[in-house]
This record gives C-alpha cells, structure tokens and sequence, in this order.
C-alpha cells in the first residue's frame, strides 16, 4: 500500500545555488560601482591635471601680453657699441623676440628709469626671459635678469602684422603678417606668438601694439 507523508512548509536557509547566485550578483554591483567611481576619480585628477598645467602657461603668456603692448619705438646702444632697434625677432632667430618696453614699474624708487630691455630665448625645451635694467650697455658684464617662464616649450614661433604706410598713417588693424622684423624705425601694430607645449599642444595668441 502506497503512503504519502506530509512534510510540511520548508523551513531553514537558502539553497547552496541561491547563495551563489547572490554572491555573484552583489561582485556584478560592486564592480559596476568600482569602475564608475575608479572613472570619475580619474576623469577629475585629469580635470585638475589640466587646470594646473592652464595656470602653469597663463603666467608666461601675462607676461609676455604686458611686454608686448608696452613696446616703445627706443633702440638701443649694446654691448658692443652697435644700434639695435627698438624691436626685433623671428621664428628662426636665436632670440625670437627682443623689444624696449615702457612702464616698468618703480616701487622702490630706485635710481633707474621706466624702460627695460626685455629677451626672450628658447633653451632647451625652457622659455627663459631675459632684462636688463639699463638700455645702454656699455660692458659684456653688464647686470641682467634672467627667469625661466615655461618648461616643455618644443617650439616658439612669431609673427609681426606690418601695417605698411596706409594702415599706420589710418590707425586700422590691417597689412601682411611677416615671420621676421628687423626694422630700425618703426613698429608691427600686434605680434602673433605660437608655443607648443609637451603634452598639451598648440597655444596662440595674438597681441595687439598700441600706435604710438
């Protein structure tokens, strides 16, 4: 004869495959959130990577906005008893950009006068930025500054916007960009300046030269 037994409701845990089955939904989770935040961990040290090397490059580009537009139509007299006009450079120069700038701020009143003889060279992938606190140098050992602006600098190229005779005489942003200037008597009416930079790229920037 045939008997059936009653068990009963089930009572107890989870079966061995339920178990499981939750362990590997949860590591499914965890690694989900893992890599969402490990993403956005990096995405903001990029972000911040960024933002310093910005500031790193705005500093030497202030600095050259600030000598660029104080640019005055003085030359000089170097070391070497030569006159040297009051702005030269080029792409290909061994110095890319030399000028006389006005508005050389004197808060110590010292026993010197608002010009500076500024230049710029490009030195082993470094920016460096030369002055002088007299304009005629009547020694090799004449007293100089020099402060470096920007390192990883992989290329510095100019361009100087000659107004030619109409343009200065009209005041009009106008004329022909020239990659060189050597002129003894006149001035560009802006200066195009381009650096690449290791590992950000190409930076231009275009810095008008007030008629004077």
């Amino acid at each position: 004869m045939l008997s059936v037994r009653w068990a009963g409701p089930r009572v107890g845990g989870f079966t061995l495959i339920e178990v499981m089955l939750a362990m590997a939904i949860t590591a499914f989770i965890a690694v989900l959130a893992y890599s969402g935040l490990n993403t956005s961990i990096t995405a903001a040290e990029r972000l911040e990577l960024q933002a310093q090397q910005i500031a790193s490059i705005q500093l030497p580009l202030t600095i050259l906005e600030r000598d660029i537009r104080h640019i005055v139509n003085r030359g000089i007299v170097d070391e070497y008893g030569d006159e040297v006009a009051a702005l030269s450079g080029g792409s290909f120069d061994e110095f890319p950009l030399i000028l006389t700038r006005m508005g050389w701020a004197n808060p110590r009143q010292q026993a010197r006068g608002e010009l500076q003889r500024v230049r710029y060279r490009l030195q082993d992938e470094e920016l460096w930025r030369e002055s002088w606190p007299v304009l005629d140098r009547v020694s090799l050992e004449a007293g100089h500054q020099d402060s470096k602006l920007l390192g990883g600098v992989l290329r510095v190229e100019l361009a100087f916007l000659d107004p030619g005779a109409s343009g200065a005489a009209q005041g009009v942003l106008g004329g022909e960009w020239s990659e060189r200037w050597q002129r003894d008597s006149s001035l560009p009416l802006a200066v195009e300046v381009l650096l690449e930079i290791e590992g950000f790229g190409e930076v231009r920037r275009v810095f008008s030269i007030p008629i004077q």
